[in-house]
């Protein structure tokens, strides 16, 4: 029988011992969080003594088990351990699922131990994210650390590990998924909040606006103006404090054209809403509403550029090209000046002469040091009422595997419905299905109620019957690939990051 030494978060609800029968408790040892001080002595002490290690930690989304070093288990009739193995339990849609926050990887090596305190460091607000990956990029090169970037994954994993293996339970997995869901998923871990269907533009590309589009729209979403009820927003707003939850604030229409956003988005901020985005178009970034954003404490701003010439800015989206690059400069200045952090993205949408600009763009936009991001996606296509979307390359991932969208996500529409994912949400003009409102209910009335649990019911069990969107929708194939450079690569986003 192995003896290890146990190190669990007081608020984990795994219970090892189901998992595997033949450890023996050598030492347990129990600390508030997975990134802390008491953590990584407990880890360090084992590691000296040559004591394998199970920690079990609940993260933002989880519980989560993993098992480290030479602990030896059997998974599908195979053996498997030994040789620095690290074994995480986490009951994901599909083995591409996003987890940003399994807490869970462990020490092989001195190098892992050291980037673990890294973390510590990060997280206790003793270093900045800059500093810190600084520091990991300086340990990969400088001692030669091999770095493994782990698809659809977060850089906890890809910081900390250089090994290791989802422990699979098949019929667990999906048993978990349905009946453990408060455990486990007990919130989405991003929530997209629209408080507005108003646009000062109608781009030629858009699917809510696009004249081409509107005179085929069916429902009566963008037939009058709606605004989401402030105590609807604050409410959103204190649960994805509560909850931990990323909110981007982006709607079906242009989020400035609602005066109330600055005021949102400090309220969030105040409340503590860990990370606060939004999207724009930028043309009604003037000065004052610059002012508002950069007071408000907003963590990230990406603004939909789309040309780098003026012919083409008027050909897809009919604005004044002029006055949203005096916008754009003029905002980047204020927020270098002031050295305010936010992380500034700027997009290009590859398009018909566009395609020809794009190394233009680049150029331009990269010369700002507080532009962290540029991000090129493929042109959407919608066919058949907004139901078929169509990007030029996709992954080969044989068959259908199932969507995290409903246990991952929620977009909140101005009209109070709640839709699981981006496709859903931008067939609303053709289709405003739901899965509740929140004039009605709460989000976890929602989150928790029968409509969503059917849902993921059916779509476990590829059931489309009720989901003529999920049917139809090739998303939840396109995996992303994060490269050695730290770029990201997918079907319909690349992402470069500049002036890290």
């Amino acid at each position: 029988m192995q003896s290890v030494c146990v190190i669990k978060a007081k608020n984990a609800l795994v219970e090892f011992a189901k998992i595997e029968e033949s450890i023996k408790i050598a030492k347990l040892i129990e600390v508030e969080e997975f990134f802390c001080f008491d953590t990584y002595l407990s880890i360090k002490e084992a590691k000296e003594s040559s004591i394998p290690v199970l920690g079990i930690f609940k993260s933002v989304e989880s519980d989560c088990l993993g098992l480290f070093l030479d602990i030896a288990l059997k998974k599908n009739g195979d053996s498997v351990g030994g040789g620095g193995i690290n074994l995480y339990y986490y009951p994901k849609p599909h083995k591409y699922y996003q987890a940003d926050n399994i807490c869970l990887f462990f020490l092989q090596k001195d190098i892992t131990l050291e980037k673990f305190l890294i973390e510590i460091l990060y997280r206790s607000g003793t270093i900045p994210v800059e500093t810190r990956n600084a520091i990991h990029r300086t340990i990969t090169e400088k001692l030669g650390f091999k770095k493994q970037r782990i698809t659809l994954c977060g850089r906890e994993l890809s910081n900390l590990s250089n090994s290791w293996i989802l422990f699979e339970n098949n019929a667990m997995c999906k048993r978990h998924l349905i009946e453990r869901i408060r455990d486990f998923y007990p919130a989405p871990v991003h929530i997209n909040l629209g408080t507005t269907n108003l646009c000062n533009l109608r781009c030629s590309f858009c699917h809510f606006f696009a004249p081409k589009y509107v005179k085929t729209h069916v429902t009566d979403f963008f037939k009058k103006q709606r605004l989401l009820d402030d105590k609807i927003v604050y409410a959103v707003l204190d649960y994805a404090a509560k909850h931990n939850c990323v909110v981007d604030l982006v709607s079906p229409g242009e989020m400035l054209t609602d005066k109330r956003v600055p005021d949102f988005i400090r309220y969030g901020k105040d409340k503590g809403v860990r990370y606060l985005s939004m999207t724009t178009n930028g043309l009604l970034l003037d000065d004052e509403m610059g002012d508002r954003l950069l007071n408000s404490r907003l963590d990230a701003l990406s603004i939909s550029i789309d040309a780098a010439e003026e012919e083409t800015y008027k050909k897809v989206r009919g604005g004044d090209f002029h006055r949203l690059i005096k916008n754009v400069e003029r905002f980047l200045n204020k927020l270098e000046g002031k050295k305010v952090r936010m992380h500034i993205s700027l997009s290009l949408i590859l398009q018909e002469s566009a395609k020809d600009e794009e190394k233009k763009f680049k150029e331009k936009w990269s010369k700002y040091p507080s532009v962290k991001e540029l991000y090129i996606r493929n042109l959407v296509v919608k066919e058949e009422q907004g139901m078929k979307v169509s990007h030029d390359k996709n992954f080969d991932v044989g068959s259908r595997f199932l969507c995290q969208k409903p246990w991952d996500e929620i977009h909140i529409n101005p009209d109070g419905g709640v839709m699981p994912c981006c496709t859903m949400s931008g067939t609303i003009g053709w289709d405003n299905k739901v899965l509740g409102n929140l004039y009605l209910q709460t989000l976890d009335e929602i989150w928790f109620g029968e409509v969503v649990q059917n849902m993921r019911k059916d779509l476990m069990e590829l059931d489309f019957s009720k989901w003529k969107v999920c049917k139809q929708c090739e998303e939840w194939s396109y995996i992303s690939i994060e490269k050695e450079n730290g770029d990201i690569e997918s079907p319909s986003i690349n992402f470069m990051r500049v002036n890290e």
